[in-house]
């Protein structure tokens, strides 16, 4: 196949005349060296740069100046990123378009006077959009006005930004799922993913016969209902014995898409885009300080200068290798047909194209779609649908954990709901659950991760020696969003320690109580104030097996009974009551065997007594573990 004869940047560059709707102007060319989409065309493709610019939903009047624009930016010297930035004026465009036709104009030139500006707010605010789609939008106001197709001046963008989104100007970040919300989740898409791994190919095998069997019997005359009823009589015995279902919807393998998807998200931190980069030959399995590092890499698709992919890495849990590898080969049978159809398509670009979306990791199942596309199903429905099998509903801890991990959304769930996660919280809920030390909780204990947490965390704090010993690229962004939820975690954490805990015990921990004094009514150190410090440096918190600790340099093996930073908290408290259980049955192990080991027994005896003193502190009662720990030594 020829490469493209000329560049786009060099297309029609000299046609800088003003052009008209009709013009017969060259956009592209395809890879043949012929014309293949042209001015007047409501839909520009640019197939080697992956660029799809649809003009069919806009009005005549916003049509020919939003062409018009996006014409001179695709000619310009300008280093851009055509596919984003088309895109965005597409759609800006379009939201335009819908507010000044309801206020009853034709055109840009509505927003000219007072009066038509007035009646635009008044609707786009009706609109309930985002103060950040706004500001986004509003950016092609300043180039209607460089170009003279408006007179009206927006001196602070900004603030109709705020005015136009209802001053919802603090946008929500992005959810992080509470830790048995999310453990919930994740274990039932671990499950599927074991469950299914070995039949992949059975399955797509069965669902291929199925789709042929019911094509005849549509063929032979019968309706839909019969055709799949007849077809799926074929293949009893197997779905049953694998327990999986036929359909012409998709619904259940819906739940496997979702399932994967979790897995993959849920241990990965990877962006949705990112994860639909993924193949079959992703996963890799590296040697690092000692330890084997499972490895994703795919494509970043932050947005980079010009369009420019960056291959990136991921640390991630051996589980998303069988489950890359599940929604790959689950629906090949689909994959082929994708490539099947592509034979129809007109032109050779179009159906490599096709070929090209047809070897997608998440690939969409519609046999009986009319025009669908093979890579681009959303996973929003799967997802709703996966939770809502779970059956999982919000408890009233659930709900207040929720509330702490997202202020800026407290009160959007309530007891007794199901939260419905978007494909972006999962990315938050790994830097959330990587920096408070809880990854390794959502594994069920037969897959073996009990060290994940390790090596992630040892991946993360070592990137730059990792990303040059492995000769790689990690993702930034996502080192960016676990520093910043490990500032909201000592923030909060110290926010409890200083006005919440109802008491306080170790050597910090009392020196804390006796700065708070008796009157708990008062806050004695505001948030602000706390999350400044720890962003300047000057206070520092790290959980360790016994409570926490606020020596930065901690290596959480200290020897708790005499560390001056040690602060116990009655939550932490409390987790040591099962680990004083065990280490009395390990001290009365080694008398009952006779084990003469003195440096041992005292240690054990001695941390017992410790955290005797800490249950003590916070007014936990106990049965005093009572021994002559002089008599045993003798």
């Amino acid at each position: 196949m020829n490469e493209l004869i000329k560049p786009l940047n060099t297309i029609n560059a000299e046609h800088q005349k003003v052009i008209n709707d009709d013009d017969d102007t060259i956009i592209s060319y395809s890879s043949d060296g012929k014309p293949f989409s042209h001015y007047k065309d409501d839909i520009w493709l640019i197939i080697n740069e992956d660029v799809k610019l649809n003009f069919g939903n806009l009005s005549d009047g916003f049509k020919s100046v939003c062409k018009r624009l996006i014409f001179k930016l695709l000619n310009g010297d300008e280093l851009i990123n055509k596919k984003s930035i088309g895109m965005k004026y597409i759609q800006g465009f379009s939201i335009f378009d819908k507010c000044i036709i309801e206020c009853g104009g034709t055109d840009f030139t509505f927003i000219n006077s007072d009066r038509g500006f007035r009646e635009f707010i008044k609707v786009a605010q009706s609109r309930n959009l985002k103060y950040k789609t706004w500001k986004n939008y509003l950016i092609i106001l300043s180039v209607l006005k460089k170009e003279k197709i408006i007179t009206r001046v927006i001196d602070n963008a900004d603030k109709l930004a705020v005015l136009l989104s209802n001053s919802q100007r603090i946008s929500h970040q992005t959810i992080a799922l509470p830790e048995n919300i999310a453990s919930n989740y994740f274990k039932v898409a671990l499950n599927i993913v074991a469950k299914y791994y070995p039949s992949r190919k059975i399955i797509s095998d069965t669902y291929e016969s199925f789709i042929q069997d019911y094509n005849k019997n549509i063929e032979r005359g019968y309706g839909v209902p019969t055709a799949r009823g007849h077809a799926q009589k074929n293949y009893q015995d197997i779905t049953k014995a694998i327990d999986f279902k036929l359909d012409l919807t998709g619904q259940w393998l819906s739940l496997i898409r979702a399932a994967c998807y979790i897995v993959i998200a849920g241990f990965t931190g990877c962006r949705d885009g990112e994860i639909k980069s993924l193949t079959k030959e992703s996963y890799q399995e590296k040697k690092y300080a000692g330890m084997t590092i499972p490895i994703v890499n795919g494509v970043h698709t932050k947005v980079n200068i010009a369009g420019v992919e960056r291959e990136t890495s991921w640390v991630t849990i051996p589980a998303v290798n069988l489950a890359i590898e599940l929604i790959w080969d689950i629906y090949e049978f689909s994959r082929e047909n994708w490539k099947a159809h592509a034979q129809f398509c007109s032109h050779i670009d179009e159906q490599n194209k096709m070929i090209q979306e047809a070897d997608s990791l998440f690939l969409s199942y519609s046999p009986t779609a009319k025009y669908p596309a093979a890579g681009r199903q959303a996973i929003d429905k799967s997802l709703k649908n996966f939770v809502k099998a779970t059956g999982y509903k919000a408890t009233a801890h659930d709900v207040e954990e929720f509330n702490l991990l997202n202020p800026s959304r407290k009160g959007s769930l309530v007891v007794d709901e199901i939260l419905i996660p978007n494909p972006h919280c999962f990315r938050r809920t790994f830097a959330v659950f990587l920096v408070r030390n809880k990854l390794a909780s959502l594994l069920d204990l037969k897959y073996q991760f009990k060290h994940i947490n390790i090596a992630m965390t040892s991946w993360y704090s070592n990137q730059a020696n990792v990303a040059g010993y492995f000769d790689m690229m990690l993702d930034k962004e996502l080192l960016l969003d676990i520093a910043q939820e490990n500032h909201e975690f000592m923030t909060d954490t110290f926010y409890h320690i200083y006005n919440e805990a109802e008491s306080l015990s170790g050597t910090e921990g009392k020196r804390i109580a006796n700065l708070r004094g008796d009157d708990r009514s008062t806050i004695y150190l505001s948030r602000d104030e706390i999350s400044r410090q720890v962003r300047d440096g000057q206070m520092s918190i790290i959980e360790t097996p016994v409570g926490h600790c606020t020596n930065p340099r901690c290596d959480r093996i200290c020897d708790a009974p005499v560390c001056k930073y040690a602060v116990v908290t009655k939550a932490k408290a409390l987790e040591l009551i099962p680990k004083r259980q065990l280490l009395i049955t390990k001290f009365e192990s080694l008398i009952e065997f006779g084990l003469k080991m003195p440096n041992i027994l005292s240690k054990l005896y001695y941390e017992i007594k410790s955290i005797e003193q800490c249950f003590k502190d916070h007014n936990i009662t106990f049965d005093v573990f009572k021994h002559d720990i002089n008599q045993t030594l003798l």
